[in-house]
């Protein structure tokens, strides 16, 4: 099978696989016995010309710049094998340097004008239903590539007796990583953050935070296996982050909003508009950890093996429809 991956990458790479991102999907499917010509968002100019010579079975297009030129093509007749949208983001509340109601329309007509969708996101889903799209629900994968790590959480408390709270991913207001570092202030808990260190948000902290930096990909699991609460604040259902804990098992504290598509309040995550609030009552509520923390294991997650099989059984079905 020949699948042709459009991408907002500066330049894809599909032939080597990068850990805990879905980059790694396309190597899989080379691995597996299929072709794969990866176009990047600089590529585009030059799409058709690689669509022609590459002839695919089916066409992946992720975000909104790379999705807009294959299905303009596709409306003039120009292209005839089916278009797959991975609607991963949202991208009218995340692309803020263009004017939301061009994103907008640009979300909704990438949606409409593919043959169908596949969304890591349950939010997106029930969108792109209420569109009459087909569209398929399949979660981010994790990682099995897992090595043991020398970061010990319990050595770098300064109050031994304190919770560790553990955040991973990006630091930004968007994330709402300043919220969690103004929320610990005064808690018998110490943050400590993973990832590349916003120099802004070293200013805001206390105490009690703790800037790790960035730890490689294959360790994570092993730094969050030492939480007694894994913090997630930003407001989406679909981030890498939240398979990670899932498979960390343990319990998560998280923004009350879109991440009910994916949890139950106080069953298998903590859910809350006000995190020191939240993070105080699982502070005091040993009991209450324990229960989430049997239950966030009950959920099913995935290799990112897995997860190419269940795109190559939908890829199929729809090459021959």
């Amino acid at each position: 099978m020949k699948i042709m991956y459009v991408s907002n990458n500066e330049k894809y790479r599909y032939d080597t696989p990068t850990i805990c991102d879905w980059n790694q999907l396309p190597s899989l499917f080379t691995q597996k016995g299929h072709h794969v010509l990866g176009v990047g968002k600089h590529e585009l100019k030059s799409f058709y010309k690689k669509y022609k010579e590459f002839n695919p079975d089916i066409i992946i297009v992720d975000w909104i710049p790379a999705s807009v030129v294959p299905l303009l093509y596709k409306k003039l007749g120009l292209i005839k094998c089916p278009i797959v949208h991975t609607w991963g983001d949202y991208y009218k509340e995340m692309m803020t340097n263009y004017p939301s109601w061009l994103t907008g329309f640009l979300e909704q007509y990438t949606v409409k004008k593919s043959d169908f969708i596949i969304t890591v996101s349950k939010y997106n889903q029930k969108r792109a239903q209420k569109l009459g799209k087909r569209v398929y629900y399949i979660p981010h994968g994790v990682s099995d590539v897992q090595k043991s790590t020398n970061i010990n959480l319990n050595d770098k408390l300064l109050v031994k007796s304190n919770l560790k709270v553990v955040y991973l991913g990006e630091q930004s207001k968007w994330k709402k990583t300043d919220e969690i570092i103004k929320a610990v202030e005064g808690l018998d808990c110490e943050l400590f953050l993973i990832g590349e260190t916003n120099p802004e948000f070293i200013k805001l902290k206390y105490w009690n935070t703790h800037f790790l930096g960035k730890v490689p990909p294959e360790e994570v699991r092993a730094v969050l296996q030492q939480a007694d609460i894994l913090i997630n604040p930003s407001n989406q259902d679909c981030n890498y982050k939240f398979f990670e804990y899932i498979r960390a098992g343990k319990p998560i504290l998280a923004y009350d909003d879109l991440p009910r598509y994916l949890f139950t309040h106080r069953k298998n995550a903590f859910l809350t508009k006000d995190f020191k609030a939240g993070l105080r009552e699982l502070i005091l509520s040993p009991s209450l950890r324990y229960y989430m923390e049997q239950e966030v294991k009950k959920i099913e997650t995935f290799s990112w093996d897995n997860i190419s099989e269940k795109y190559l059984e939908l890829i199929k079905v729809h090459i021959t429809l």
